[in-house]
């Protein structure tokens, strides 16, 4: 054994020198390292030493790709080989000390993007697991590499998530083999990381998706809905597997459970293609396209080959024994063209076939770079700090800057800076809700198809921006009512039909910004809410005394009431009164609002307003008492000083203010919140006319203080269930003060009146 390994230490030293001069045509050159790297698996393969045969391969592989050009940076390709002759000349190093080198080799081929053989060659290696099928520790330390299976984990569900999109694609255009090979590669990048940290269930899981999908690529595989519901469920598997990796992690208790894999892995290989080893199904890749690009014509038209050679070649490609060989090899071997003549044509081939791609080449999507949250969180904090502070030096030298021009061209260039970075600062919170409307895809296509429906989704405002805390939560609450649009309220085709609608249901997802609110619609074209329906629900649970003379709204409202539900049938989708309730809590604690707006027969809405509470905001500051208050200025519709006329007692009403004859109620914050107010009489005090949802009311206050953008800080424990306040800010001066919340403050006035 150890004579094999210093021979082959003494080739691959022959092997690092050369590289480092090493050009991409070099023909001759790269026939050297090839024979020099087969002598090296040779020898390792004698010496039983399998991890470093691999990596030989792996280098091999590479400096085959690189000779055929189908790297698309040759010069990439040089440099991992370079680094994979290090790693060989490193390891030898450690095997003779009797160290173990697997989790080198396997640590290093994942970091530098070094595939094994069997994933550069093309063949189908089979995935690595041990005789007992159970997940191997070998090469990774469990509890020294926590952070990298946690990036596993999100990469990975970032993968499944956009399968589940391109699988949704394919359905609609089954033949497009762009769509295919994207897959294909997303798996391959789960099974070669799942398998360099030895998670052996997940990588034989996307091993044979993978092999599925290649087969699709080959055409010996038609994809159909069979094929688009197994890449489905093998996606709903894997997230199955992942979360259990993640429980784990964060119990510290890695228990085995069982996900029925076998029985999944023999679905997939029931439905794949056994290879037909017959030449015509072979023929097609190996004729001449007539479009020129083939390898013959290409040789051809630069005057290497003859035609009649060409033809005579073609021709012995059918026989039997040459059924596995390309025109190019056969070529060789007959010598009428050099292997570096087909490695000119293969480049020439590549160019050819890249040309009409490049023409319709769309421009460099924008990089993206992975920052952890919390470093946002504190860039966020820091900005609001530094608007803090600005505005507190603006207001202390604001004497000096009336009489320095240039002190005040300094301050207002510094304002100008300072309002950019919050913007940028605050958009760094922000993500599209695109995301989130994405999923609802696959839950539509599972669910019409469950319910024997035609339902399409249609999503509109997808770049509406919203606070990326708010994305998880509102997540369930949109599954809860796109399921009851699709369950309860489109018809089946034959009764859509029979009203004269298109068979094809539609349920519309759209978002958008309105007055500081973030409002997501949530509506279908089916039947609409059963207003006679609702109320014989409701009089049965006391819910309304009959003759009570209640609005439309107030109707549709009751099916958010826990446990309310006019369904005829309880399905395994909806039915049992326990959706809706859910959805309204869920809004509540996020200080939103759902509506609900239906029309017998056309359709139903639900519209859920979400307050910005996480945002630098605009602000009217207004003083009572002693004490501050934050109004967005977006509610804020006039301010004014009424008359003592304008000023009267309405019964059972409370307190109005007459305002171009209209009567606006009147909310006293001191009576609100307890304490103390400068001017107890409107027409001594200022007025503010605030909207909410419609509604208009009047404020009093004692005095506008000014506007200013303000940093909204969320309060936690049992402050944030204050109603009327939705946060606090610090304001110029450095004090505290209170962000009311418009709609809890007309709830509450409400409530005292």
């Amino acid at each position: 054994m150890d004579d094999h390994l210093k021979t082959a230490a003494e080739a691959i030293d022959r092997i690092a020198l050369q590289v480092v001069t090493l050009e991409p045509d070099n023909i001759p050159a790269w026939g050297d390292v090839l024979n020099h790297l087969d002598e090296v698996i040779g020898l390792f393969t004698k010496a039983g030493q399998k991890p470093l045969t691999e990596l030989s391969k792996s280098i091999k592989s590479i400096a085959e790709k690189v000779v055929l050009d189908e790297l698309p940076s040759p010069e990439e390709g040089i440099r991992k080989i370079d680094y994979g002759v290090g790693l060989l000349q490193e390891v030898l190093t450690d095997v003779k000390n009797g160290q173990p080198v697997e989790g080198k080799i396997a640590k290093f081929l994942h970091q530098s993007g070094l595939p094994n053989s069997g994933d550069i060659s093309g063949e189908r290696a089979e995935p690595a697991t041990d005789d007992t099928g159970a997940d191997k520790q070998e090469g990774i330390n469990i509890a020294e590499d926590i952070e990298l299976l946690r990036s596993f984990i999100a990469e990975s569900m970032e993968h499944l998530g956009t399968i589940e999109l391109k699988v949704l694609d394919l359905e609609q255009d089954p033949e497009n083999t762009e769509i295919i090979d994207a897959i294909f590669r997303l798996f391959h990048t789960i099974k070669g990381v799942s398998g360099f940290l030895n998670l052996a269930d997940i990588n034989r899981l996307a091993h044979e998706v993978e092999t599925l999908l290649d087969d699709a690529r080959d055409q010996k595989l038609a994809v159909d809905e069979t094929v688009t519901d197994l890449i489905l469920d093998a996606v709903d598997l894997l997230k199955a597997m992942i979360n259990h990796i993640e429980e784990s992690l964060d119990t510290g208790a890695a228990e085995k459970r069982d996900f029925g894999l076998e029985s999944f892995l023999d679905r997939i290989r029931k439905i794949q293609v056994v290879e037909v080893e017959e030449e015509a199904q072979t023929e097609t890749k190996r004729v001449p396209k007539g479009d020129g690009t083939d390898i013959g014509s290409i040789l051809a038209k630069k005057g290497l080959v003859s035609e009649t050679d060409l033809a005579s070649a073609l021709e012995k490609q059918k026989q039997p024994r040459s059924l596995d060989k390309r025109i190019g090899e056969i070529l060789i071997e007959e010598d009428k063209v050099t292997a570096r003549d087909v490695a000119g044509a293969l480049r020439e081939q590549k160019r050819l076939r890249a040309a009409p791609a490049a023409a319709h080449k769309t421009p460099p999507a924008a990089g993206f770079v992975k920052v952890d949250t919390e470093k946002l969180d504190n860039i966020v904090d820091m900005v609001g700090e530094l608007v803090i502070a600005q505005s507190m030096l603006c207001q202390d030298m604001s004497g000096m800057a009336a009489r320095d021009k240039q002190l005040y061209a300094n301050l207002s260039q510094l304002g100008r800076i300072i309002s950019e970075t919050q913007r940028i600062s605050m958009s760094l919170r922000m993500v599209p809700i695109r995301q989130t409307f994405q999923k609802m895809i696959r839950l539509v296509r599972d669910l019409s198809r469950k319910s024997g429906k035609q339902v399409a989704l249609e999503m509109i405002g997808e770049e509406t921006e919203i606070d990326r805390n708010m994305v998880d939560q509102i997540y369930d609450p949109l599954v809860h009512m796109v399921r009851n649009s699709v369950d309860h309220g489109i018809e089946k085709p034959e009764v859509r039909k029979a009203m004269g609608k298109p068979e094809k249901g539609t349920v519309t997802l759209k978002a958008y910004h309105k007055g500081g609110n973030v409002i997501i619609e949530v509506s279908d074209d089916g039947m609409g809410l059963d207003k006679e329906k609702i109320i014989t629900k409701a009089l049965e649970r006391n819910l309304i005394s009959s003759g009570e003379n209640i609005s439309d709204q107030e109707i549709y409202s009751l099916i958010l009431r826990p446990g309310f539900s006019t369904a005829d049938r309880v399905t395994d989708v909806s039915g049992r009164g326990v959706g809706m309730d859910v959805v309204n809590r869920a809004i509540d604690a996020l200080r939103g609002k759902l509506e609900v707006h239906s029309a017998r027969g056309h359709g139903t809405t639900m519209l859920i307003k979400l307050p910005l509470t996480l945002a630098i905001i605009d602000g009217i500051i207004v003083r009572t008492g002693n004490r501050n208050f934050v109004i967005h200025t977006a509610s804020v519709i006039e301010a004014l000083r009424p008359d003592r006329s304008a000023c009267s007692r309405v019964v059972n009403r409370g307190e109005a203010i007459n305002i171009r004859g209209t009567l606006y109620p009147l909310i006293r914050l001191h009576e609100l919140f307890g304490f103390n107010p400068l001017n107890y009489n409107p027409w001594d005090a200022i007025v503010l006319v605030l909207e909410s949802d419609g509604a208009r009311k009047c404020l009093l206050v004692d005095e506008i203080v000014g506007k200013q953008e303000v940093v909204i800080k969320s309060f936690d424990g049992q402050l944030k269930h204050i109603k009327g306040i939705t946060g606090g800010a610090v304001m110029a001066d450095g004090r505290i003060g209170l962000i009311l919340d418009v709609a809890g403050l007309f709830e509450i006035s409400e409530g005292a009146s």
